[in-house]
């Protein structure tokens, strides 16, 4: 049997209840946090940064994967914060370095602001992110640092390798750095501090690690597919994506020409030939059957990330992790299960 079958949430209305609730813990305690700020001469900047109303997926992952080996929700709060102050920090200078005017349809800090201020606003959270998980003990600090490190290798990565010609092995450790290796720290800090045994935080590390590959690739399909302004921002923004990747990989050299003239296209403000050159790449896209192979290693991930956790005692907590990888699954696979 599938292993996204073996696990099934007895009520879903109870983890969506779960998650919500959950979810305005976090913001809550995120308000308080920022208002113990206000000395700051920055307050004003850091807390448009951090209280953007994201999906809060991170510390959601600390809270429930120290629950699930019986720890208390209540007691890992300010980690949960820690890691999302961390993400966030990363948000607002990933946002320098990509250009990007807006995140959530809000203007991002440096183009409300300036650059300088987007520097020392993520450099606080930083700050304020270490000082929070300096409470939870030596090990929690290492693997946040490490997490960190990560990050960094893997932004460098994306800043510096340009070319479609970047293997799907450089890809996925791409993303395993910048975007998995904060899931992974997530969980992995939050069953330590929740009291699980080695084994337990050793299925949670593997599970966030799983969950951060399937949510990043969730991703890329979505900014390939996703029209915004009639242009779905990874090929607006010639941004190296995985059904890119295989796309190419699996064209002629003159078609690989045809693609390399019409990404050029879509990344220009103003040019007639928009139209015909986003309709030639979504075509092959589907036809070439790159979205389905982003598709199936979405799966793949997913499955990798419940069979993880399979191991762990049966409560209502492994049931929600489990179900929050399940909603990573394309619809139409959704539909299946």
């Amino acid at each position: 049997m599938p292993v996204s079958k073996v696990y099934v949430v007895p009520n879903e209305e109870a983890f969506r209840v779960y998650v919500a609730k959950t979810k305005q813990i976090i913001e809550s305690e995120l308000s308080v946090l920022i208002s113990r700020l206000s000395n700051l001469r920055f307050h004003e900047k850091i807390k448009y940064a951090l209280l953007s109303q994201g999906k809060r997926l991170r510390p959601l992952l600390v809270m429930l994967s120290a629950q699930s080996v019986g720890g208390n929700r209540e007691k890992v709060t300010s980690l949960a914060l820690a890691i999302e102050l961390l993400h966030t920090a990363t948000l607002v200078h990933d946002d320098i370095l990509d250009q990007d005017k807006f995140r959530r349809d809000v203007l991002t800090v440096h183009e409300k602001w300036s650059v300088s201020d987007a520097i020392l606003v993520g450099d606080a959270m930083i700050a304020l992110a270490i000082y929070l998980a300096a409470d939870y003990g030596k090990e929690a600090l290492k693997i946040t640092s490490r997490a960190g490190l990560a990050l960094c290798d893997g932004e460098y990565m994306d800043v510096s390798i340009k070319s479609l010609q970047m293997s799907e092995d450089e890809y996925l450790e791409k993303i395993r750095k910048k975007s998995a290796s904060l899931f992974k720290a997530a969980a992995h800090c939050g069953a330590i501090a929740g009291g699980g045994s080695d084994f337990e935080v050793e299925c949670l590390a593997d599970f966030g690690e799983h969950f951060g590959m399937a949510y990043q690739l969730s991703d890329d399909l979505s900014d390939v597919t996703s029209l915004n302004d009639g242009i779905p921002k990874d090929l607006g923004k010639r941004r190296i994506s995985l059904p890119l990747i295989h796309l190419y990989k699996s064209s002629s050299p003159s078609e690989r020409k045809i693609l390399l003239g019409d990404l050029q296209i879509l990344s220009r403000k103003k040019d007639g030939a928009k139209k015909l050159a986003l309709t030639r790449v979504l075509k092959n896209l589907k036809t070439k059957g790159s979205l389905d192979y982003c598709k199936k290693e979405i799966n793949k991930y997913i499955d990798k990330s419940i069979q993880s956790i399979q191991s762990l005692k049966n409560t209502d907590f492994k049931y929600y992790l489990a179900q929050m990888a399940e909603s990573l699954r394309p619809k139409e696979e959704q539909a299946k299960t």
